[in-house]
């Protein structure tokens, strides 16, 4: 199982078991060889303490130290190499919830991640005093983040450190449900406000990001990612459709969907494809959230005055109010909640528990079938 001289040579990390059977790391640094006890004389166990070494930067680390002795920061690393980047769909989301659990989080040991440290955390990020102010609902989604890569760094193929030792937390409140939908009035609005966005020229100025971005989600009740990562070979025109999914994606359980072209999206995607200067429908995968929040202030949603270069503030219209609005509409107007679970690509079970209230033949007329009309009310 030893490494090979030249491995040896260049200086390439090897294990090696040594007369007294405890396995050592062999390198060398310029001329000088080197060695390091792995702490055990169990092969297996040798070389998952190598591949904890490596991970955690080798040669600067003492194998065999303490489980505490690993800081949050250096177990959010491993987790952001070993699983954010191949498996995450949502990498931004995960990187801006570390900008602000960092400053708190970050120089602990990762044993000292407690109820208090939680709580005081809640405390801080809800005053604005690290980032913006926030929800209980963000604080929430962002202490999740935090135990999951603590927990993933507990588990196996890992196993940096002992899961009994990561606290059990109560988590922030979950809060109410986010359910600001746009009425067609308010929608119709935001759309002009998109449209003024555009600059003035021949044709009477290119659709801008937000205009697009805010007929697609509108029209289709896309996420907003899906959106972003759209592109025109996956719009088709022939079969009057758009295929969200991109092949060869990670799976994940926001599945994407195959949502069917509508009549009022269809102009609007023919005149894009028309203007397009690339394959992304969107031209490029860059944020849309200060967008669609100036489209909103244009749109009369917030009295707010932005100066040229400053970022707005929220005007209570985001992509997820875009979504939920979709789907509400859908249900308002008959659409059965087994086909807005298949555009959502959300579970039955989910779209039931939301989406339900809205439909209009739940309960309404179906009380009518249990007597069928067969009795009569006394004089």
């Amino acid at each position: 199982m030893s490494g090979g001289t030249a491995d040896k040579r260049r200086g390439v990390p090897t294990v090696r078991k040594a007369a007294n059977g405890t396995f050592y790391v062999h390198w060398s640094e310029g001329r000088r060889s080197k060695r390091q006890s792995l702490g055990t004389q169990d092969e297996d166990e040798a070389y998952t303490r190598f591949a904890q070494w490596i991970l955690l930067g080798g040669r600067n680390k003492e194998i065999g130290a303490a489980e505490h002795a690993y800081t949050v920061q250096e177990l959010w690393d491993v987790y952001t190499e070993k699983h954010v980047k191949k498996h995450v769909v949502g990498k931004a989301t995960i990187g801006y919830a570390w900008q602000n659990l960092r400053p708190h989080f970050g120089q602990l040991l990762f044993d000292q991640v407690n109820q208090d440290r939680i709580d005081e955390y809640e405390k801080l990020r809800a005053a604005g005093k690290i980032g913006r102010k926030s929800k209980s609902v963000t604080i929430r989604r962002e202490i999740a983040t935090l135990m999951a890569a603590l927990n993933f760094c507990a588990t196996p193929p890992m196993r940096l450190i002992p899961k009994a030792n990561i606290e059990v937390v109560k988590m922030p409140s979950a809060g109410d449900p986010r359910d600001r939908w746009l009425r067609m009035e308010e929608v119709q609005r935001l759309l002009k406000g998109a449209a003024t966005m555009r600059r003035q020229g021949r044709g009477g100025g290119r659709m801008t990001r937000a205009e697009r971005f805010l007929w697609i989600a509108l029209e289709t009740a896309a996420r907003k990612q899906a959106i972003l990562d759209l592109t025109w070979d996956r719009v088709d025109f022939e079969t009057n459709t758009i295929h969200f999914d991109v092949p060869g994606r990670v799976k994940t359980k926001k599945r994407r969907a195959s949502v069917p072209i509508s009549s009022a999206l269809r102009p609007v995607l023919e005149r894009a494809h028309r203007e397009r200067i690339g394959d992304l429908v969107l031209d490029n995968k860059a944020a849309v959230w200060k967008s669609i929040q100036v489209a909103a202030i244009k749109a009369g949603f917030s009295d707010q005055v932005v100066v040229r270069g400053d970022k707005p503030k929220a005007t209570g219209i985001s992509p997820h109010v875009l979504r939920h609005t979709a789907a509400t509409h859908m249900a308002r107007r008959g659409v059965s909640l087994f086909t807005i679970s298949k555009v959502l690509g959300n579970t039955y079970q989910v779209v039931e528990k939301v989406y339900a209230k809205w439909c209009p033949d739940d309960p309404a007329g179906t009380v009518d079938l249990i007597s069928g009309g067969a009795l009569e009310a006394a004089e």
